[in-house]
Order: C-alpha cells, then structure tokens, then sequence
C-alpha cells in the first residue's frame, strides 16, 4: 500500500519542526552517509516519547539515491520540505515535491533518487521504531569509515553477516532474493559472533550525552 498525501497547511520550513522536536534534535549529532547522499539527525525515538516512531531530519544531495528495499514490519513515511525526490513504488515512479508525503506500507519495495541539483530536505517517520536509529547509524558508519561497497554493503563479510543479518527486521534489500540472503548472511552472523564482530559500534552512537 502506497498513497500521496498534499497537507492542508504548509510545512515549517525548519526541518526541525516544533519546538519540541528542536530540543530533540539538539540531543542527537548529524549523520552523514556517503554512500546514498544523506544525512540525518534524529528528533524522535522511542521509547523516549509516548509514539512508537523513530522520526528524523533528512537531507538527500543531487545525485544521492537510497537502493531498492523493503521495510518488513514497518511503515515508513517521507514529508518533503523543500526539493524534489524522485520515488520507485511497486513498479511505479512518483516525483513529491514541498508539501507533500508519499507512504510505503510494510512490505513493500521502494527506492528514491535525488535527480535534481539542489539538495532535498524532508522529515522521515518510520512506524513501529524497531531498532531503525542504530541501522542507520551502523550503515553511515560503515560508509563513512570506508568499509562499504559502492551500493552500501559492508565489504568485510563477517561485518555484512553481523549487521545486515541483525538488522534483517528493519531493513531489506531486494536484491539478490532474499532466500539467497538468508542462506548467506545467517551463517555468516554466527561466523562473526565467534570473531566477536559486532553489528553495531559505539563510535556510531549519534546521541550526544547528557551534560552531568
């Protein structure tokens, strides 16, 4: 299930959104991931607020492009604040510009492009929160310190085994099928347990500790 939604009022040009979620903001250091174009910083998560989303800043550069995925168990929402993003829906394509929100059901694959010269700058929701603030970390991480291929996988095989594997509830991609993931990927978690190789790393942890 997929649909368009044009608000009735405009959005806040603040990606920040309310004063709130401003606050919020200020507890979490931007992420950037080289790899897709993004960056992000997260104004929500739970179970720190009474939702149960994982909500946060998004901006994608020209050129940026996230591949083709699914979201197993969790709906996922883009609000566009300025800019146009350029979405791939069940085989369909769909360009949303400022006011507007596009929503991918559980299940289904999507994928977005930046094709324009200016950077798009959104807000990203995903429902239920599930582990999704340490998936993105984990992944701009790896991209960051240079560990990932040119579509984003890890290039070491214990670390694509330790985090794709652990984060398989959050995230899939849709290619190769996910019968031949499985197949790889589950052997090579338990692989890397023994290795002591972990899906996720302090040094990725985007909160900003609490002043004492």
């Amino acid at each position: 299930m997929t649909h368009i939604d044009t608000p009735g009022k405009p959005i806040a040009e603040n990606p920040e959104g309310s004063s709130d979620e401003s606050g919020s903001a200020a507890r979490f250091r931007e992420i950037c991931n080289p790899v897709t174009g993004e960056r992000i910083q997260f104004t929500a998560v739970a179970p720190e607020r009474d939702e149960d989303v994982v909500r946060f800043n998004w901006r994608s550069a020209p050129g940026g492009a996230i591949p083709e995925h699914v979201h197993p168990h969790q709906q996922e929402r883009f609000t566009i604040v300025s800019g146009e993003a350029h979405f791939k829906l069940e085989g369909g394509e769909r360009a949303i510009g400022a006011g507007e929100s596009i929503v991918a059901a559980a299940g289904v694959r999507h994928a977005e492009e930046n094709r324009g010269s200016v950077e798009v700058v959104g807000v990203v929701e995903l429902r239920p929160a599930l582990h999704s603030r340490q998936m993105h970390e984990a992944f701009a991480g790896l991209a960051a310190d240079g560990m990932t291929t040119a579509s984003g996988a890890p290039k070491n095989p214990l670390q694509l085994g330790a985090t794709v594997w652990h984060f398989r509830h959050e995230s899939r991609v849709t290619s190769p099928p996910i019968w031949a993931q499985n197949m790889v990927l589950a052997p090579l978690s338990a692989l890397a347990k023994v290795f002591r190789v972990r899906p996720h790393y302090e040094r990725w942890d985007s909160r900003i500790p609490r002043a004492s």
